[in-house]
């Protein structure tokens, strides 16, 4: 009876369809494109075309081209939410029964990667979803894997810790595991592969999480049933909703996100289909699959384009679907989520990172075998930070543009013999309509978006006049936020080309206020660029300067912006007012709610107490060696060892470096009594192995 209720559920479907669907969506991408380009050439061209303006040219079609697929996938998807339909099937969601009376067969593990991260933060998180599944009565069909990558060795002691607290606390023995790699090659993506080297074997999917990620137990459910339910399936995405950050930067984003996030996903699956993507995080992926297909190239050269692959989720999706296996988004699932950097600062840190992962795709993008809609993806990831160069060079040509028109003057007669003049045509009110239509296919979607919610779900938005205040409020925001990230974006860019590598750290997931010193630290050559570039536009006409004012106050306002919206107490500010309110805050879920109440229980972390523990807690020493990897211990480090237990003695646990610490965690820790009596010879040291 139950599979009869959600039969229709499943992702097949039929390629005829697909590709009807797809010629018709991309063709209007194309025929929108076109008008575009069209229209700028039309106002540019009444004097004749200059090379600047026919390179303008080029570039605004390469950007619109990029705007015009947001903008129809996001129309696709408004439509699809407005009339409440399946975005494959496209017709009305079926009815889904509780996880209880879903019937499972498989066996799922859920894998949480870590590296660096608050401990507390991420075993808070899986006690969250562990007690969500717990209610489903479905517990039974899954395990749960913390694949620790981390080096620092007060992180690494606090993991170990909390995981057997959490074992214990949750009667989860042997069903909660923990393993730190020793080496941590290819990060996270060598994490998941040494994962499923060593224990997939034993699980039909793994649902793969992020340190900061939370399930409904309802939503884990339902992707392992559609795994069950869609035999082809490689990977299914579950859309995550941000929550959890105060600060007014975060607020913004994740009322936004919540607000037109649901439209987009369903229109990337309107045209996806089975030729999805993957984020990374909160999607099930089948193991077999993933074991024989996702094995990833170390690229060729050094970095940061060459070695390994830094943004392997997309990758990844494209190699399932050469594999013939398919990728799907399901954007009905609820109950994911996830939490974004709390600032300016510490988004751009990120965008950084995946700058270098995304830029690598380019070399990916012609391997042999990928799929159409697999290297639209890959093409799609790179341009998502190589357009804001291009963008800076569409206003740079239109600024020496404007600036060569003012030098050059207005010639009525051209040279020769000329009996009547040329007269000059001004198309500037055909740039305004362009300029007009361009900002409008970036809000628009957004608008419609709040339309929806506002005769739907107003209530749970914080109101009326919060969904308006707080419209105005993102628009305004995201269009000052623009030109910093676009200048941003574009030395990321230009230092990765230059062969500059970024390092590998973790995300700051706390709220964190910018101190307004150190915004002008980072802003500074904005500002410079703002003023300097308004005295240009200036200079070519007063109409150009006000044109290009948006821009000019995003720069010269980049700091204060930045300091601003870093500030909790402006967040909170912003809540209290009814703005930028997300439906967890008016009607928090279960999950979130055991989240809150398991940090509200954890104590604050003091890197000094773990080695304490493991020096005078024979319980602790004892999982810390059992823990370990079998090994002799290395001759050569054995006196070096005994330095430090000497070091730790006299002067105590503050006293070590974080190499000394992570060369006495690499064998049993003893204790101090031990060391106190005498030396045990090195051949004696105690063994250990992986349990």
């Amino acid at each position: 009876m139950v599979l009869r209720k959600i039969h229709d559920e499943d992702f097949r479907f039929n390629n005829k369809s697909a590709i009807i669907r797809r010629s018709l969506f991309f063709a209007s991408v194309v025929i929108v494109s076109a008008l575009g380009v069209w229209a700028l050439s039309y106002a540019l061209s009444g004097d004749g075309l200059t090379t600047l303006e026919i390179i303008l040219l080029a570039i605004f079609g390469i950007n619109f081209s990029w705007i015009t697929l947001s903008f129809m996938t996001g129309l696709v998807g408004v439509v699809l939410r407005l009339l409440r339909l399946d975005p494959v099937k496209l017709r009305p969601f079926p009815h889904w029964p509780k996880a209880r009376d879903i019937t499972l067969s498989s066996r799922t593990v859920i894998v949480i990667p870590v590296y660096n991260e608050d401990p507390s933060r991420v075993f808070a998180g899986l006690k969250a979803t562990w007690r969500s599944l717990s209610e489903t009565g479905k517990l039974e069909y899954f395990d749960f894997f913390v694949l620790s990558d981390t080096r620092d060795p007060d992180i690494w002691i606090a993991e170990e810790l909390l995981w057997a607290e959490t074992c214990e606390d949750l009667d989860a023995v042997g069903r909660i595991f923990y393993r730190r790699r020793e080496n941590n090659v290819e990060r996270k993506s060598g994490n998941l592969k040494d994962f499923c080297e060593k224990w997939g074997g034993a699980y039909d999917f793994m649902l793969v999480f992020d340190a900061d990620s939370v399930m409904a137990g309802e939503a884990i459910v339902r992707l392992a049933k559609h795994m069950e339910m869609t035999p082809d399936a490689g990977i299914i995405q579950s859309p995550p909703s941000p929550f959890g950050r105060e600060t007014l930067f975060a607020r913004i984003l994740q009322f936004i996100s919540r607000v037109h996030g649901p439209a987009m996903a369903r229109g990337l699956a309107f045209w996806q289909l089975g030729s999805g993507n993957y984020w990374g995080h909160n999607a099930i992926i089948r193991t077999k699959a993933f074991l024989e297909c996702c094995g990833l190239p170390v690229l060729s050269g050094k970095p940061p384009l060459g070695g390994p692959i830094l943004s392997h989720d997309f990758v990844e999706a494209a190699l399932m679907r050469r594999g013939g296996w398919t990728v799907w988004m399901a954007p009905d699932i609820e109950g994911s989520w996830e939490e974004l950097p709390p600032n300016v600062i510490d988004y751009a840190i990120r965008d950084r990172r995946w700058c270098q992962g995304n830029l690598q795709h380019a070399r990916i993008l012609f391997a042999r075998g990928l799929k159409p809609l697999s290297r639209l993806h890959l093409f799609m990831g790179v341009m998502s930070f190589l357009s804001s160069p291009f963008w800076l060079l569409l206003l740079l040509a239109s600024t020496a543009t404007a600036i060569e028109t003012t030098r050059a003057g207005t010639s009525f007669f051209s040279e020769g013999a000329a009996l009547f003049p040329t007269w000059p045509v001004d198309r500037q009110a055909e740039l305004l309509t362009l300029l007009a239509v361009t900002l409008g296919m970036l809000a628009v979607p957004k608008i419609f978006s709040l339309m929806v919610v506002m005769f739907r779900r107003a209530k749970i938005y914080g109101g009326l006049p919060g969904l308006l205040g707080a419209l105005v409020g993102e628009l305004v925001f995201s269009a000052l936020l623009a030109p910093q990230m676009m200048l941003l974006h574009t030395q990321f860019v230009v230092s990765i080309l230059m062969g500059r590598a970024v390092g590998w750290e973790a995300q700051v997931r706390g709220d964190k206020v910018v101190p307004l010193s150190s915004a002008f630290a980072v802003h500074k050559v904005h500002i410079l660029i703002g003023l300097g570039w308004g005295a240009l536009a200036l200079y070519a006409t007063a109409s150009f300067f006000w044109w290009m004012l948006p821009v000019l106050l995003g720069l010269v306002l980049s700091p204060f912006l930045t300091h601003v919206t870093s500030k909790v107490s402006w967040g909170v500010g912003a809540r209290c007012r009814g703005l930028f309110v997300t439906p967890e805050e008016v009607a928090a879920s279960g999950e979130l709610l055991y989240l809150q109440e398991e940090l509200d229980q954890t104590k604050d972390f003091d890197p000094d107490e773990g080695l304490h523990r493991l020096i005078e807690d024979p319980f602790a020493s004892a999982l810390h060696a059992a823990l370990l990897p079998e090994s002799a211990p290395d001759p050569r480090l054995v006196t070096e060892v005994s330095l430090i237990y000497e070091k730790l003695e006299r002067l105590g646990a503050s006293s070590l470096t974080s190499r000394e610490k992570t060369l006495l965690l690499s064998y049993p820790v003893r204790p101090l009594d031990q060391v106190r009596a005498g030396r045990e010879d090195s051949n004696t040291w105690p063994q250990s192995g992986m349990k």
